[in-house]
C-alpha cells in the first residue's frame, strides 16, 4: 500500500470510527480514543485490495493473451509477440501504471539483458501470485523448451480464464442481494439509535452518562462487529 492510500484509508477509517462513537457514546474523549483503532482495519483493507489487484491483472492477462494469440498465429516469434502484445495493451488500458504492461515491459527489457524469455514469465507469476498465471507459466515454459504449439496452450489459457471469470460473476450475482442485505443489517443499529436519540433522547441518556450505559451499548457494538465479521467470511467465497 503506497503512503497516499495508507493516509487516505487511516482518515477514512478515523473518521468512521469517531461518528461511531458519537452515535454509541455520545462523548467525545471516547470517540477520539477509538480512533487509534483505525489501525486494525488496514489487514482488511490490504486483502480487499490486493483481491482487487489480483482481479484486475487476470482481466488484463487473459487481453494479453488474447493479444499474443493474434501474433503467434500471424508467425511471429514470442519475443515479438510479447512487444506487439504491449503496444496492443496500451490501446486497451490507455492510462498510466497498468500492471500487465509494467510486467511485459519487464520482460522484453530483461530479455534484452540476456534473460530467457522463460526466466522472466516465471519470475512475473511469481509476482502476480495468481493460479492461472503460474499453470499458464509452466505448461509454455515447458511446451516452449522444446519446440510445442504454443499457439494451443495460450487458446486453452484463455478458455479457462473466462471459464474462472464466468464462475466468478455468477456466485457474484447470486450473493450481491446478500451482501446488501448485510450492509443494511450492520447499519442498521447504528441507524436505529441516532434516531432514536434525537427523537427521544430523554430515553437514551443514562444508556450516554452511565458507565452501566457505556457497557451495554459497547457490548451492542462488539455484537454488530462480530456478526458483521461472521457474515463477511460466508459470503467470501473463493476459487
Amino acid at each position: 500500500m503506497e503512503p497516499a492510500e495508507l493516509v487516505k484509508y487511516l482518515g477514512m477509517c478515523a473518521a468512521g470510527l469517531c461518528l461511531v462513537g458519537y452515535i454509541f457514546y455520545h462523548n467525545l474523549l471516547l470517540c477520539l480514543l477509538l480512533m487509534p483503532a483505525s489501525f486494525f482495519f488496514l489487514g482488511p483493507i490490504k486483502k480487499n485490495l490486493a483481491a482487487k489487484r489480483k482481479r484486475e491483472l487476470m482481466f488484463q492477462f487473459r487481453d494479453a493473451l488474447t493479444s499474443l494469440t493474434s501474433s503467434l498465429s500471424s508467425g511471429s516469434v514470442v519475443e515479438t509477440a510479447i512487444e506487439e502484445a504491449i503496444r496492443d495493451l496500451q490501446v486497451i488500458y490507455p492510462y498510466e501504471n497498468v500492471m500487465i504492461i509494467n510486467e511485459f515491459s519487464l520482460i522484453v527489457q530483461r530479455k534484452r539483458y540476456g534473460s530467457s524469455v522463460e526466466e522472466a514469465l516465471k519470475d512475473f507469476s511469481l509476482r502476480a501470485n495468481l493460479q492461472c498465471i503460474t499453470d499458464f507459466v509452466d505448461v509454455f515454459s515447458s511446451v516452449n523448451s522444446v519446440g510445442g504449439n504454443n499457439i494451443d496452450i495460450i487458446r486453452n489459457s484463455v478458455n479457462m480464464i473466462n471459464d474462472k471469470i464466468e464462475i466468478e460473476n455468477g456466485i457474484n450475482i447470486l450473493v450481491s442481494g446478500k451482501k446488501l442485505e448485510q450492509r443494511i443489517l450492520t447499519a442498521a443499529p447504528l441507524g436505529f439509535i441516532w434516531i432514536l436519540s434525537i427523537v427521544s433522547g430523554d430515553y437514551l441518556t443514562p444508556m450516554f452518562t452511565t458507565i452501566q450505559g457505556h457497557m451495554v451499548m459497547t457490548g451492542v457494538l462488539m455484537v454488530n462487529i462480530i456478526a458483521y465479521m461472521i457474515s463477511s467470511s460466508i459470503m467470501n467465497i473463493e476459487l
